[in-house]
């Protein structure tokens, strides 16, 4: 092959990926969730410390003295947040931004329901599994929240809290 055809081919490929990064980059999620306390029937959760992922690195971590997390997720990507307190359950959600359209600002709102670990419940499956997925929705053209699959999280949930 040429020089010239590998300059080509080297040039075409810097401008593909540099729109692309501009791209991804326009996307805004302004984030705000609320820590609640299970045993405290959805009290405020103060004191949690919070870990941000971003397509599998980490990139932050937030403590929230007070009960509420704002956050401004840039970028089309796949974010995984952790949240946890000493002494409970941590739990993590997944926001896929990578479908939302470019030059776009979008608000999501989450409570998040915190629990006191015990020996007697097995979730280690929250290790593993999300407890919510949210993903951008064309027709509302929005963020939305995958309410089907929460509630399948939530009965694992409840289901381990009554065995024995």
């Amino acid at each position: 092959m040429s020089r010239n055809k590998l300059t080509l081919i080297f040039v075409l490929n810097f401008f593909v990926l540099t729109y692309s990064a501009q791209q991804s980059s326009r996307v805004k999620v302004k984030l705000k969730i609320e820590f609640k306390s299970v045993e405290n029937f959805g009290k405020p959760l103060n004191n949690t410390i919070n870990y941000i992922y971003s397509d599998g690195q980490f990139i932050d971590s937030v403590y929230c003295k007070k009960r509420t997390m704002n956050y401004l997720l840039e970028g089309a990507h796949l974010f995984k947040i952790e949240f946890s307190k000493n002494g409970y359950v941590n739990k993590y959600v997944i926001i896929n931004t990578k479908d939302i359209p470019s030059k776009k600002r979008i608000k999501l709102k989450a409570d998040i329901n915190l629990f006191r670990k015990m020996d007697r419940i097995n979730v280690e499956f929250l290790k593993t599994e999300p407890v919510s997925i949210a993903y951008y929705n064309f027709i509302k053209k929005s963020l939305i929240w995958d309410y089907d699959y929460n509630r399948s999280v939530v009965e694992k949930i409840i289901d381990a809290s009554l065995k024995k």
